[in-house]
C-alpha cells in the first residue's frame, strides 16, 4: 500500500511544480471542480510559500475566528479536503496516522468535526463524487488530485464512523463498499489503499 501511496504522492508532487504562480488559491489546475471554500492567503506555488518556514506555513493557513464562527459547513467542508498540507498523509507509514496528525495541526478540522451536520454534509459530498468522472479529466494533475480526494473524504469517514449509530454506519460503509468497487475497474487513476476496507471492516465489528 506504502509503494502504490507514494507513486501517487510523486505524480501530484511532480505535477504540482509544473504549475505557475497565481494570485488565488483553487485546488484543480482546470477547474474541474468548482471551489467554494475558504481562499487560504499562502499555498504552494503562491509568492509567499518559498520564503516562509514550515511552521509559518501551518499558522498562516489557520481559519481566522470569524471565518470559523460564520463559514458554512459544506463550505468548511471544501477547505479541509483541500487544506494544502493534506498531502503530508504519505509522510507517515500509514496514512491513518498521517492524517491524525494533519487533523490536529489545523484549526478548520477541529471545527469540522464539531460542527453536528458534519457527517451528512460529507456523505452528500462523498456520495455525489462520480468515480468514473475522472475519465473525463485530461490534465494529469487534476486526474491525481481527483483521486486523492477520494482517500481524504474516506480518512474522514474513517474517522467519525465509530461516533455514529450501527444503522448508519452500515449504510455509510455500504457506500464505501460500492466507491471501492468501481475503483479496482479503474486502477490506472486510483492508487491502491484499504481505508474503504478498513471503514468496511469497522462497520461490521
Amino acid at each position: 500500500m506504502r509503494k502504490l501511496s507514494l507513486v501517487l504522492f510523486a505524480m501530484l508532487l511532480v505535477a504540482f511544480n509544473n504549475i505557475g504562480f497565481s494570485q488565488e488559491f483553487v485546488p484543480y489546475k482546470t477547474n474541474v471542480i468548482r471551489y467554494n471554500g475558504y481562499s487560504f492567503p499562502v499555498y504552494p506555488k503562491s509568492s509567499a510559500w518559498k520564503d516562509m518556514t514550515h511552521s509559518q506555513r501551518l499558522e498562516s493557513l489557520q481559519l481566522p475566528t470569524d471565518t470559523l464562527e460564520n463559514i458554512s459547513t459544506s463550505r468548511l467542508l471544501e477547505t479541509c479536503l483541500y487544506y494544502p498540507f493534506n498531502i503530508n498523509v504519505f509522510v507517515n507509514d500509514n496514512v491513518i496516522d498521517g492524517f491524525k496528525k494533519i487533523k490536529s495541526q489545523f484549526n478548520g478540522y477541529e471545527e469540522l468535526f464539531g460542527r453536528n451536520d458534519f457527517a451528512s454534509e460529507l456523505i452528500n459530498m462523498y456520495s455525489s463524487r462520480d468515480v468514473n468522472f475522472v475519465r473525463q479529466i485530461s490534465d494529469d494533475y487534476d486526474c491525481g488530485q481527483y483521486s486523492f480526494d477520494f482517500m481524504i473524504m474516506e480518512l474522514m469517514i474513517y474517522e467519525f464512523l465509530d461516533s455514529v449509530s450501527n444503522s448508519r454506519s452500515n449504510q455509510i460503509a455500504n457506500l464505501v463498499s460500492e466507491k471501492k468497487t468501481q475503483r479496482e475497474g479503474l486502477k490506472e487513476f486510483y492508487s491502491k489503499n484499504n481505508i474503504a476496507e478498513q471503514i468496511i471492516n469497522m462497520a461490521n465489528q
